[in-house]
């Protein structure tokens, strides 16, 4: 499917301003109308019920979203409870940073696998341009469906050629696993100069071309805890973060870390930098919203995380984050078939086979290291002797795709941003044990399956010209 021609000029314009801009960071204009940084995200723990509109404004705090099935015609409004504001003081920036007006409008209700046109502000301070997106079922839809996929993303020149791929290739969901914006003040001023809470307000600019046509659900990475140092600097986590990103969040917990469902799939969003060890509230809603899925209209457990628990590269290499998690929640995962794992923090690209315990094996789940979205602090090009367990890796920026075929294959991709977005930097079909078989069969390659496990799935390469294992 094909981005509107609307959403790519608009794109075309903000990829131009970013590689005419002399410096590696992005800087956006504001809005004349006092509507900016629009983001979506489904609302609901199920696909296709309800999606949340966000955006802020700087003069008013009343807001509303107008939306309807024809583009020009909204027959629904849902009013946006009052905008809040926050404040956050740096230890190393005088200024007392205050937000503007935060507005998050949940609409409910939808129909399935159909397209939406809207508009968000008010009569005071305008409402923006038009805008839309199209809600997809909980289950697995009739045809192949896409999920971009991206971590550490920022925004620089890379980060941008990165939000023009993932359009071009009209996917309608995407996943950000952690490292938004890079506005966290615990970066020293130096080598890329201070960091304020501005750049949350030129991130939202910057990605509102995707994200307030296509919903992005993210999870926090390191650079959303934003804590560093004694009063009078901010000592509340992932401030900016909570107040700016509206997640769904099932049996009442915190959207830190939560759930949803969409297409087939059970997306498990986790926290690496809150508390994950065996007595803390989040291990026990894991076990609870693991427990809670049903395998025979959900087939595909996806989960994510932003520090990875197998890493070959020689940054971020096994951090407490990263083991103490695995240590914590791994035999979870693995209890419950999960088929996929995704995380980012090493901004290079890593796949690894079926892995469990520290070695391949057929029970364990896929992992995926996707953090090489673009941001500021560039690629990690240096690894370790290879592991047994790692199939495929090299350093370089680009994103993710998966697509859910139906209920026993799914197949991931990897794109770089220095090829064009139809071209595959690496292939792989994820397949359920059931038809592995006939999978084998029809690529001729069932030479080159990786530990085909009886309730897990397993993984064949794409296609012959893109062999990693």
């Amino acid at each position: 499917m094909k981005c509107a021609v609307l959403l790519c000029a608009t794109l075309t314009s903000t990829i131009a301003a970013v590689l005419a801009h002399p410096v590696a960071d992005y800087v956006a204009f504001k809005n004349s109308v006092d509507v900016e940084q629009i983001h979506i995200a489904q609302a609901s723990h199920a696909g296709g019920t309800g999606m949340t509109i966000s955006w802020l404004s700087n003069k008013t705090s009343a807001g509303a979203v107008r939306y309807g099935k024809t583009s020009g015609t909204y027959a629904k409004k849902e009013a946006a409870p009052l905008g809040e504001q926050y404040s956050f003081q740096s230890q190393y920036i005088k200024e007392l940073y205050t937000s503007g007006y935060i507005h998050h409008a949940q609409i409910s209700e939808l129909e399935p696998n159909t397209k939406y046109y809207y508009v968000c502000g008010d009569d005071s301070g305008g409402w923006s341009a038009e805008h839309s997106f199209t809600t997809l079922g909980a289950s697995i839809q009739s045809d192949a469906y896409s999920f971009a996929v991206m971590g550490d993303l920022g925004q620089t020149n890379n980060s941008a050629a990165t939000i023009s791929h993932i359009i071009e290739g009209g996917y309608t969901y995407s996943l950000l696993v952690g490292d938004l914006s890079y506005a966290d003040s615990a970066w020293k001023p130096g080598k890329f100069g201070p960091c304020t809470q501005t750049r949350w307000d030129s991130w939202g600019r910057f990605v509102e071309p995707l994200t307030a046509n296509v919903p992005l659900m993210t999870l926090p990475g390191n650079h959303e805890v934003e804590q560093d140092g004694a009063l009078p600097a901010t000592q509340t986590q992932f401030l900016a973060y909570s107040k700016r990103m509206r997640m769904p969040a099932a049996y009442g917990e915190a959207s830190l870390y939560y759930s949803f469902e969409a297409a087939g799939v059970h997306f498990v969003m986790l926290n690496s930098y809150m508390d994950y060890n065996k007595s803390s509230a989040q291990y026990a809603w894991l076990q609870r919203d693991l427990a809670s899925v049903d395998r025979s209209t959900t087939p595909w457990i996806v989960a994510a995380m932003h520090a990875p628990w197998y890493n070959s590269n020689v940054k971020h290499h096994d951090e407490v984050e990263e083991y103490g998690m695995r240590a914590a929640m791994e035999d979870v995962l693995n209890a419950h078939h999960t088929d996929l794992v995704l995380a980012g923090h090493v901004h290079a690209y890593e796949r690894m086979y079926n892995t469990y315990n520290n070695a391949t094996n057929a029970s364990g789940p896929v992992y995926i290291n996707i953090g090489d979205a673009g941001n500021r602090e560039g690629p990690c090009p240096d690894y370790l002797a290879q592991p047994a367990w790692s199939a495929y890796r090299e350093s370089a920026f680009g994103h993710g795709v998966l697509t859910v075929t139906n209920a026993t294959h799914m197949r991931w991709t990897w794109h770089k941003i220095n090829n064009p977005e139809a071209q595959i930097g690496d292939d792989v079909w994820i397949v359920k044990r059931t038809a592995a078989s006939k999978l084998a069969a029809m690529t001729g390659e069932g030479s080159i399956a990786v530990g085909i496990g009886a309730n897990s799935a397993s993984q064949f390469d794409g296609s012959p010209v893109s062999q990693r294992v």
